[in-house]
């Protein structure tokens, strides 16, 4: 019993995960994390569940402070919720977040 907690006490945490705030299909979780924004309210992940559904169609962002950076746009495939985007097109101080799916904190659980 002793030997079973010593195991368990340094295996790695079980991932935690992401559901759509909408219809809580998950739409990704820790193992993927790279960090938070809290500027923005997103967090930003490498990757995402299947249920994540990403628009084809890219858009100039109309965020203060993101001019001329080209969005996709990431939606729950279950609901039709927006659920943040990623970015394709970055200025140099938001070059951290390319290719990142980034969530917004507001759509996910």
């Amino acid at each position: 019993r002793a030997e079973q907690q010593e195991r368990r006490a340094g295996a790695a945490p079980m991932p935690m995960v992401f559901m759509c705030a909408g219809c809580r299909r998950p739409v990704g979780d820790t193992s993927s994390w790279v960090s938070s924004d809290e500027e923005s309210g997103c967090i930003l992940l490498r990757s995402a569940a299947a249920s994540v559904a990403v628009d084809p169609e890219r858009k100039v962002s109309k965020l203060p402070g993101e001019c001329g950076c080209m969005v996709e746009t990431l939606f729950c495939s279950g609901c039709s919720r927006t659920l943040g985007s990623i970015y394709r097109c970055t200025s140099r101080h938001l070059d951290y977040k390319r290719d990142l799916f980034c969530f917004s904190i507001d759509s996910v659980e």
